[in-house]
C-alpha cells in the first residue's frame, strides 16, 4: 500500500491556504463575499489533525520499525522549518517590538523550542502563533505507536475510546465556548489549545486509515462521494451557528469520511502536478506564514505603502516562494540527513 496518496497531498495545500486567508485576507475581495467560510478557515486545522492520523496509520500500519527510528523520521519532517520559523519570529520581535530576553520571553522561547506551548495557559499563541498546532501534533506523534498497537489488536476498543474522548471534548468545549469572553486565560486556552482536547481528531483519522486498509469496494462506488462530502463541509462551515464551535473536532467525522473517499477515488483533478507540489510545500506555507507576513508588513509600511488588497496577494506570492525554497533547500535535505542517521531497528 502506498504511504503517500497524491490526492490527499493536494488537499493539504487547500487547507494551508485557507488558514492563511483566515489570518490575513478574509476581509478582502473575493473572500469577503463568503465571509463565514473564510472567517472559519481556521477549521482547516481540524482537517490537518484528522489527516495526520489517517496518513500515519497507512504509512506505518504494515511497517516494522523501532520507536526511535519512527520518532527520528517525525523530527526530520517537522523540526527544521519549525525552528527556522521560530528563529525568524524571535528576530522580528527583537528588531521591531522591543523584545527582550527577560523571564517571560525566555519562557516563551523555551516552551516553543520544545513544543510545549499548547499545554501552558497564556502561552499557546506566543511568538509564531500557528505553531501551537505543531505542539499538539508532537503529542500525537508520541502516542501514535501505542494507538497503532491498540487499533490493530482491538479495533472496537479503540473506536469506543475515541467515541468517549470525542463526546467529552465536545461537551467540555461547547459548555465554555459561548461564554469564552468572560473566562480567564487558564480556561480559554485549555478549551481551545490543550492537546488533550484535540486527540479525538487524530484518533478519528486513524480509524479512517484503518477503514481504508480494510476496504475492498471498487473506487467506482465512491465516484461522487468526495465531491458531495466537500460540499457538505463547505455548507457546515458557511452556516455554522454562532455559539457552535468546530475547533476541537465536532465535524472531524465528516473530515474523516472525506479523506477516506479521496483516498479511495484518488480524483484526477487532485493529481495535477501543480496541486501536488503545493501540497508538498504546505507545511512551509503553514508554519512560515507569520514570519513572512510580519516582515513584509514592516517593509510595506516603511517603504512601499501597497493597498491592503494588493499587499495580501504580494505577500501570498512571497510566502509560496519562501515555502518552495524552504522545501527545496531545508526540508528535503535535512529530512534526508536526519533519516539517514543510523539507529538500531526492530527486527
Amino acid at each position: 500500500m502506498k504511504s503517500q496518496i497524491n490526492a490527499l497531498t493536494s488537499t493539504r495545500a487547500v487547507a494551508a491556504i485557507m488558514v492563511v486567508i483566515h489570518h490575513f485576507g478574509s476581509d478582502l475581495f473575493p473572500f469577503s463575499l463568503s465571509k463565514n467560510i473564510f472567517h472559519g478557515g481556521n477549521i482547516a486545522v481540524s482537517y490537518f489533525f484528522v489527516l495526520s492520523g489517517f496518513v500515519l496509520f497507512i504509512s506505518y500500519n504494515r511497517v516494522v520499525i523501532s520507536y526511535a527510528d519512527y520518532f527520528k523520521r517525525r523530527i526530520g519532517r517537522i523540526v527544521p522549518v519549525y525552528l527556522l520559523a521560530l528563529a525568524l519570529m524571535i528576530c522580528f520581535f527583537t528588531l521591531y517590538k522591543n523584545y527582550t530576553l527577560d523571564g517571560k520571553a525566555s519562557k516563551e522561547i523555551f516552551l516553543s523550542m520544545f513544543f510545549l506551548q499548547a499545554y501552558v495557559p497564556s502561552y499557546p499563541l506566543v511568538l509564531n502563533s500557528p505553531a501551537w498546532t505543531i505542539s499538539v501534533e508532537m503529542f500525537f506523534y508520541i502516542l501514535f505507536p501505542f494507538f497503532l498497537l491498540l487499533l490493530n489488536k482491538n479495533a472496537k476498543a479503540f473506536a469506543a475510546i475515541t467515541l468517549v474522548l470525542f463526546i467529552a471534548s465536545q461537551a467540555f468545549h461547547l459548555e465554555y465556548y459561548s461564554v469564552r469572553w468572560s473566562l480567564p486565560d487558564s480556561i480559554v486556552d485549555t478549551v481551545f489549545f490543550n492537546p488533550a482536547m484535540h486527540i479525538n481528531q487524530f484518533m478519528i483519522g486513524m480509524i479512517g486509515g484503518y477503514l481504508f486498509s480494510k476496504n475492498k469496494l471498487p473506487a467506482e462506488r465512491y465516484k461522487w462521494s468526495a465531491l458531495i462530502l466537500f460540499c457538505c463541509i463547505i455548507l457546515l462551515i458557511a452556516f455554522r451557528p454562532e455559539n457552535i464551535s468546530y475547533q476541537v473536532g465536532l465535524i472531524a467525522p465528516v473530515f474523516m469520511l472525506f479523506i477516506l473517499c479521496v483516498a479511495i477515488c484518488n480524483p484526477k483533478i487532485l493529481n495535477v502536478k501543480g496541486f501536488i507540489f503545493l501540497g508538498e510545500i504546505s507545511y512551509g506555507i503553514y508554519i512560515l506564514q507569520f514570519p513572512v507576513y510580519k516582515f513584509l508588513e514592516v517593509f510595506n509600511e516603511r517603504l512601499v505603502h501597497m493597498p491592503k488588497q494588493f499587499f495580501f496577494y504580494f505577500a501570498l506570492f512571497i510566502l509560496l516562494l519562501a515555502a518552495s525554497l524552504s522545501y527545496r533547500f531545508i526540508e528535503q535535505p535535512l529530512r534526508r540527513k536526519i533519516s539517514s542517521l543510523k539507529l538500531n531497528r526492530a527486527s
